[in-house]
Order: structure tokens, then sequence, then C-alpha cells
């Protein structure tokens, strides 16, 4: 078989395959067929240059996400820390100030109107950024710049704040014009929380203590007290009721399946004093309306005119007031809440104040300012045999007429009340007449347990009166020899308490035969005769120097350290339940017990201020703002 295809040099050249075409033409066709080969690299010049396109707009991207989600973080940062900023401090600042050190300030727009809201117990911020970004190989696709846009808000909430202001009040107060700074003091915070809080969400109570703490009448009223006097509501801790924040309230004593212990009233007497006057200092219970406790108010009024009214007197007592402070915080306290509403002397919005310590939304914060370390109080002791009923002072009650007024005879409009003109009621001026009115009067004897009559000195059925008693009183012609045993006629002296002039027993047992104005007579308690006289005034009347040496015995009295101990062990409690407890030492020596004591009772070092003369308006203006950035801790 004979091969007949191309041969190798055919193959070759495929322009030489035809004797038919000129050289020119192979060389044309030739030329074209190089220039079809080509194609493909402007395809893949063409497609280069599509993927440096979409690699450039990939990196003008990443670039823009990068810088929108660090403006976007950096305007998150700012507003959580706005919004989170102590009360008194300017959250737009704080905002400005993120971005500045971002060095992105050029970004943030302006603040309009309602992006910033601040009281001390609620704070939101709101704030937007912008931010244009030049592309570098976009702009061949025709972008020529990005923008971003970010905006955010924070927003920080406690609904209610709770403080107790206990204050200090005793005597040294009145030294370089403590007492008024911290007045203004004081007046300045109400105002700073009160209108810094949405209504009734920030209630305040102010406490003063100096030798006692006086509970408002209202509060005395709605606890559960053994009742000795009515001379004032002043009350006895134990060692073991410092240990607890709560008081017995009566109602809580009304729905209790076990018998709950009274709280004990305090004896009110002083350490000196004459008899019925004992206004002086010294004393156990100071009752004036400047010492006495203001309960839960949202008035920045109220407030202002108790603090305005701060009396400054008696020794310190710190322990006391903390104690009071911490029991006004406790949820066992909304008994005597509810007292207060129903009696009109609490706005019934606060119906659920102090709120339980579970209640996460609130802050409870006990404010206290002392200016000095605490001191010795003196008391008759609990066992003493001058307590208790049965004392040796009788009250008798008399009736007597006292002047009222006179008028001229036909013109009775024609009248003066004045005493000054009691002359006229005589008999030589007859076209005068006077009215009078009965009146009752008291005096008061002691029976003098020492002193005997001299043998022979009275008549009667015999000189030994000790040996002759007095028949019982006939219940059915006389009540008012009741409370006037048989063996009181023993031959004692009875003193007139207000003159000092002495009766025989004789003379003062028959007063009701001998008297015409005689009305009654009562022993009275111990408890009842010590706010009438001091135990120094009954040593002097009757000689009997027992009860004043007990009153200032070492082991009666409260001591400085017994009430350090009993300070810090209520502040633990109330640590203990989540209270925030700030301190003030105010003109205080530096480490010295009074500054250890308010020390150990603040919730840390941080929060106890040392500090004089006006400038314990910064600490409690400091103070106000630190109680705002609890709120980032809630």
């Amino acid at each position: 078989m004979v091969y007949t295809g191309p041969t190798k040099k055919g193959r070759k050249g495929a322009c030489a395959r035809s004797s038919l075409i000129t050289k020119s033409t192979k060389r044309i066709a030739c030329a074209f067929r190089k220039a079809e080969e080509g194609a493909a690299t402007i395809l893949t010049l063409f497609i280069f240059m599509f993927m440096l396109v979409m690699a450039g707009i990939g990196i003008d991207m990443m670039r823009f996400e990068m810088e929108r989600a660090r403006l976007q973080a950096t305007l998150d940062a700012a507003v959580l820390a706005g919004a989170g900023a102590p009360f008194g401090e300017d959250p737009k600042a704080i905002v400005q100030d993120y971005f500045a050190k971002a060095e992105m300030s050029e970004f943030l727009n302006a603040f309009e109107e309602g992006d910033v809201q601040t009281s001390l117990n609620a704070s939101s911020v709101h704030a937007s950024a912008e931010m244009t970004m030049d592309t570098y190989l976009m702009k061949l696709s025709g972008v020529e710049s990005l923008t971003a846009l970010a905006a955010a808000t924070a927003e920080t909430r406690i609904p209610k704040l709770e403080i107790a202001l206990v204050l200090d009040v005793s005597n040294s107060m009145n030294n370089n014009n403590k007492i008024g700074n911290l007045r203004t003091a004081a007046r300045d915070f109400v105002t700073t929380i009160l209108n810094s809080a949405d209504e009734n969400n920030a209630v305040i109570s102010v406490v003063p203590f100096s030798t006692s703490v006086a509970p408002s009448q209202e509060i005395y009223d709605a606890l559960l007290v053994d009742e000795t006097h009515d001379y004032s509501n002043c009350l006895v801790f134990d060692d073991d009721d410092y240990n607890s924040t709560a008081l017995v309230t009566d109602a809580a004593a009304a729905t209790s399946d076990i018998t709950l212990q009274p709280i004990r009233q305090a004896i009110y007497t002083s350490r000196f004093g004459d008899f019925n006057d004992l206004n002086g200092p010294w004393r156990s219970c100071y009752t004036e309306d400047g010492y006495r406790i203001k309960p839960f108010s949202a008035s920045e009024t109220q407030l202002h005119t108790t603090i305005n009214n701060l009396i400054a007197d008696g020794n310190t007592t710190g322990s006391l007031g903390i104690k009071w402070g911490a029991a006004l915080l406790d949820p066992s306290f909304r008994d005597v809440t509810t007292s207060l509403i129903a009696s009109n002397h609490m706005d019934a919005a606060l119906d659920r104040v102090p709120v339980d310590y579970t209640e996460g939304d609130t802050v409870k914060a006990i404010v206290m300012m002392g200016d000095g370390k605490n001191t010795t109080t003196y008391f008759l002791p609990e066992n003493s045999d001058y307590r208790g009923p049965d004392s040796e002072v009788f009250k008798v009650r008399y009736s007597d007429e006292e002047f009222y007024y006179v008028y001229y005879r036909y013109n009775a409009n024609y009248r003066s009340y004045s005493s000054s003109y009691e002359y006229l009621c005589s008999s030589a001026y007859p076209d005068w007449l006077c009215e009078y009115k009965s009146v009752d009067y008291t005096n008061y004897f002691i029976r003098d347990v020492d002193d005997h009559y001299p043998p022979g000195l009275l008549t009667g059925p015999g000189d030994d009166l000790d040996d002759t008693p007095l028949p019982p009183c006939d219940n059915d012609s006389s009540t008012n020899c009741d409370d006037v045993v048989d063996e009181l006629f023993d031959g004692r002296y009875y003193i007139n308490a207000e003159t000092g002039q002495k009766i025989d027993g004789v003379t003062f047992v028959e007063l009701d035969d001998e008297v015409d104005e005689f009305i009654s007579r009562r022993r009275i308690p111990w408890e009842e005769a010590w706010g009438l006289m001091s135990p120094d005034e009954y040593g002097d009347l009757t000689g009997d120097r027992t009860p004043d040496d007990e009153y200032e015995a070492s082991g009666s009295n409260i001591s400085g350290s017994k009430k350090d101990t009993r300070m810090s062990n209520v502040c633990t409690a109330a640590k203990t339940n989540g209270v925030v407890i700030y301190t003030i030492g105010f003109e205080i020596g530096e480490g010295g017990t009074a500054e250890t004591a308010l020390k150990n009772c603040a919730t840390s070092f941080t929060h106890y201020y040392r500090v004089d003369g006006v400038d314990i308006s910064a600490a409690f203006s400091s103070i106000a703002g630190n109680v705002q950035s609890l709120r980032l801790t809630q």
C-alpha cells in the first residue's frame, strides 16, 4: 500500500499546502493565525484586572470595617462610662474625653437635648458618631469614600434610696460653730439627694444622738415597750440588742406565736438637778424636739426644718445613734411605717419603706457623723432597791380656786384677765366683781426613812409611834388613803419636796380629814419619782446618799469602751445585711479612740472621712456622689 497523506514537510507549514496561494496571501494568513493565538493573553489580563479591583474592594472594606468597629467600641465604652459616672460629674464631658483619648473627637456628633438624663439613682446617656473614610482601590470602581455610622445608649438605674443620717449633737458640737457647720452640710446633702431623685424614690431619716436618742412619739407608740413612766420615750438596749438591727413592734407581738420581750424604757432623771427641775445638763434623756428622730421623709422642707432645729447637749453615745439608724433601715420597721401612715405622720406612697434587704434595686446607707469618742453614761442599776414600785415619794393632789378675771358691774364686757387687777375683788371696790375657777395643784412628800420623831412629841395612843399602827382605812368612807399603808405611820417625818418643810406622820396620814382641798394621795413608783428629782437632790432632802452612789458606781454605768463594742457589733450586723455605712470624724484626733471606732464602723477605709471646719460640707458632698456610684454594683 502506498502512503498518500501529507509529508512531514507539509505538516510543518500549512501555508504551503496549496500551490494556488500566493506568497503574499500566505503571509497574511499566517499573521492572522498568529494573532488568534494571543487572545488568551488579553483574556488573562482582563481577569487579572478584575481580580485586582475585587481585591481592592476587599481591602477597602476590611479597612472600613476595622475603623467602624473601633468607632462603635469607643462609643460603647464612652456611654457606659458616662452613664456610670458619679453623680455631679458631666456625662457629656466623659464621653468627649473617651473620644479625645482615642483621637477620634472629630467623629463624635454633637449632643442633642434629651441625650443625657441623670439623677442620683438613674442615668441615661445616648450618643452617636459618624466617620468618613477615603478609599484606596475602590476609587477604580467610582467609590471615592465610605461612611460609618455608630450609635449607643447606656442606662443605669436604682429606683430607691433609703438613707439614715446619724448625727452627733453632744455638747462639744457647740464649740467652733461645729453645730452650725453641720447644719449647713446636712441641709446641702438632703437637697442633693432629694432634688436628684425621682419623687419618693429617696427617703431620708435624721437620727440625732448625744447621751440618748429620742424617737418621735409616733415611733415610740408603735414599738413594744415596757412603759414605767410618762416623762420621756428614750429606750434601753441590752448587749444582745446590738447584735441585730431589728426592734420589737406592737404589731409583731400581736401576730407572733411566741411571747416577745418588750423594750425597756429608760429612766428619765439627771445626775444633778433640783426637785421638778431636771432640764439642765447631765440628763439621762433629752426630750426636746431638736433631739427627736425624724423618720422616712422625702420632703426637703421637713428635713431642713429638722436639721435647723438640732440642739447640742449631753455626752456621746454613738452606739445608740447607729442602733437607731440601722433599725430604721431594717424591714421589720415596716410595722412602724404602717402605724405612721395610719396616723397621717407619713406619706402613704412610702408604704413599702424600708424595703427588704433582698430587694436589689435599692441602696440602704447610713451616714454617721461624730465629733468625739463615746463617753460614760450614768444609770441606776436594774436590781437597785431604788427601782420598781413603792418608792418613798407620795403625790398629793389638792383643789383650789384661782383668779380668772375681773369685770365691771353691769358691763360684763369690760373685763380683765390680768392677775394684777385682782385687788379690785376686795370689798373696797364694790362695783367690780371677780370670777374664779377651780384648779388642781400637787405637792410631793418624801418619807424620811432616817429621821424619827423625838419621844413625847406627839399625843395620841402612845408616844412610841413605831408601836402604834394607824387603824386601817375605811374604804367605804374614803378612797383617798388606799395607797397609804398602815406601816407608814411609823414615826417618820414627811418632807415637802418643794419647800423642804417637814410634817409628822399623823398629819400626813390624816390630810384627807384635815385639809378641805385634799383630793388624793398616791405612793408613786421609783421610775416616776426619778423623773421629778435627781439622786443628788434626793440625798440633799433625805440624807440618804445610796441612790447617788449607785448612780455613779462603775458597775452600773455604761462606759465609753462598752459603747465602742456595742457600736462595732451593730455596725457589723448592718453591713452583713448589705447596708453601706459612711462615717465622718469631725474635728477629732487622728488615730485616737474616736477615729478608730468610726473607721471600724465604716464599710471600708474609703468610706471614712476626717474633716475640720467647713470641710464637713465637702465630706457630705463626696458621700452624695459616692452613693450614686453604688448603682454600678447593684
